[in-house]
């Protein structure tokens, strides 16, 4: 019986995701990598053993991407670990194996589109089963554990559901490896640009949907302004993660309320700033529609390197997320949260996946000894699912979060 099975292993953040757990897993933990190519996943082995001689090497698993394949060994694992992307492309037979045999799962797509035919093809299957599932579980984390911690607090404080969360949320980006550029693309093949221009919030969690009360300044300019966030502008990646933050409001209405909102921007330096932000980011996802531009951007992701120089990253990038929660009322409640980290981004996205997969391990551990059954119990969750436990954990790694009344 595996802990933990590693799909991916090969790729640029999976193998730092591999590194995570051979340093920071219990030396008890039994785990594997698993792919289809012997000499690149024994290459992953060698690369672990040099870096860390005192810990047990991953044994390795050979497999195809078919139930007959993956069935077996998913069976005989309690949590699966993908990084095999483009996701839509070829992970689902993955997902719908863990949601098959009552496995849970995280991997760190940013794959909206895809996260929803998840939820409708798996959705059920994995309640019965019992398998938990966490399609994006690396990449939204920081919107979606501010706006819970931000709802928990607010219950707690004043006995009240928030009315609106606004968030502010950057990521300093250096460098972004060919894959991760050759997955964004493959999206925009697959998908489309729609949904990003024009991203409907109830994507992963209809029937529950809200009019959005969005000024006509911010909807036209992309421009909003809160007195402790700031200047706000369009964000790439806000679309997504309000759709996630949207399902976990629609799995706990009684924590959010029923009138929540929630709004995700980029932080910016003034008006023409937000303005400029906007445009810019409407007109490229607009050129990403086109065929011609993505062959142009494929062709500038051959003479990109593979993996970027993580040494130089870690001193030049950071990640945070600011949001404000307030109550409906003149003397409304308000409260500030917070989530940063400085180093690479791409080691914070193992150290989230990881850190969440360690989370649900040690779950099903405690599942297995109470001999609780689960099935029935599972279903595709959000990050905030895995609650304080998740939190304090991320602290101790070394992530920094806060939460404060105004």
């Amino acid at each position: 019986m595996y802990d933990i099975v590693l799909f991916g292993a090969t790729g640029f953040t999976g193998r730092l995701c591999a590194r995570f757990i051979a340093q920071n897993y219990p030396l008890a933990t039994k785990w594997c990598i698993a792919g289809r190519s012997l000499s690149r996943l024994e290459t992953v082995a060698q690369e672990l053993k040099h870096l860390f001689p005192n810990r047990v090497s991953p044994d390795i698993e050979i497999i195809e991407l078919s139930p007959s394949s993956l069935n077996p060994l998913v069976q005989r694992t309690r949590v699966v670990i993908n990084g095999i992307g483009p996701f839509h492309r070829f992970s689902t037979p993955i997902v719908a194996a863990c949601a098959t045999v009552g496995t849970h799962y995280v991997d760190f797509t940013m794959e909206i589109p895809w996260i929803q035919e998840v939820i409708k093809n798996y959705a059920e299957v994995a309640r019965e089963s019992g398998s938990l599932l966490i399609p994006g579980l690396s990449t939204s984390t920081p919107s979606d554990i501010t706006a819970w911690l931000i709802a928990s607090k607010m219950q707690e404080s004043y006995s009240t559901s928030p009315a609106e969360i606004i968030s502010s949320g950057k990521l300093d980006i250096k460098a972004m490896s060919s894959g991760s550029l050759n997955t964004v693309l493959d999206t925009f093949e697959t998908y489309g640009s729609g949904w990003y221009l024009y991203g409907d919030p109830s994507i992963l969690s209809a029937p529950f949907r809200k009019e959005t009360k969005t000024s006509w300044v911010a909807r036209v300019f992309g421009y909003q302004y809160t007195r402790e966030l700031g200047s706000l502008a369009t964000s790439f990646t806000g679309s997504g993660n309000q759709a996630v933050v949207y399902r976990s409001a629609s799995q706990n209405p009684d924590l959010y309320g029923p009138d929540f909102r929630f709004e995700e921007y980029l932080p910016a330096n003034g008006v023409m700033a937000a303005v400029f932000v906007h445009l810019l980011t409407k007109a490229l996802l607009v050129l990403l529609s086109f065929a011609f531009i993505r062959g142009l951007m494929r062709k500038l992701a051959t003479r990109m390197d593979s993996a970027p120089d993580i040494s130089q990253l870690r001193n030049v990038e950071r990640a945070e997320c600011r949001a404000i929660g307030s109550g409906s009322g003149e003397a409304a409640p308000r409260i500030l949260a917070s989530f940063a980290r400085e180093g690479a981004l791409y080691e914070l996205t193992a150290l989230i996946t990881c850190v969440g997969a360690k989370v649900l391990l040690d779950r099903a551990t405690r599942a297995d000894r109470a001999g609780k059954d689960a099935r029935g119990r599972g279903g595709v969750v959000t990050p905030s699912f895995l609650g304080i436990e998740y939190v304090d954990r991320l602290k101790d790694a070394g992530i920094k979060i806060e939460i404060g009344l105004l």
